[in-house]
């Protein structure tokens, strides 16, 4: 079984860039994000993969809405019955799961998969490159996994098929 970890802000959903954290904080904000279709769809796939278990890994704010908007947020888009695993902002994400098997986590921020990987050899990062990351190109030049918003969902089950098969031999 391989352990798939999905981050929500700028994976599943779209991010603007001029978005800030005040903004985020607000109650409403994360019920009216606009979904990455294909992410959805692949997270599906994966889902119908008895190889794979998914989990939705995402960090919150220490508020009263966030962890209920989210999820409500996956239930309108068909991923309500997915694992859901809600973790403080600023938190390395590696913390809140176990080492055993490979862990693979799909997450658009660099600093994210870097901590990930540094957690050991069974932890691999794929990056998802949204409409608005991937500028300063820490992680391609680290020779890190990529997925990219312009692949279908298909294309992207099939690359993280390849990335997955990979890294196995690690877990």
């Amino acid at each position: 079984m391989i352990n798939i970890y999905f981050d929500m802000d700028g994976v599943q959903t779209v991010y603007y860039k001029d978005e800030i954290v005040e903004d985020m904080m607000k109650p409403g904000y994360f019920l009216s994000r606009t979904p990455h279709y294909e992410m959805i769809e692949l997270i599906k796939l994966l889902q119908e993969d008895e190889d794979f278990h998914v989990t939705i890994l995402s960090a919150v704010f220490t508020d009263s809405h966030s962890v209920l908007e989210k999820s409500l947020w996956l239930e309108q888009h068909g991923l309500g019955m997915t694992d859901m695993m809600f973790v403080p902002c600023g938190s390395c994400k590696s913390d809140f799961v176990k080492s055993d098997g490979l862990n693979i986590l799909v997450d658009d921020f660099s600093k994210n998969l870097f901590d990930w990987e540094n957690a050991g050899e069974n932890f691999m990062g794929i990056k998802y490159m949204n409409e608005i990351n991937g500028s300063q190109g820490n992680w391609v030049r680290h020779s890190g996994r990529v997925i990219d918003y312009e692949m279908s969902a298909e294309e992207m089950y099939a690359a993280i098929i390849l990335y997955a098969l990979s890294g196995e031999n690690a877990a």
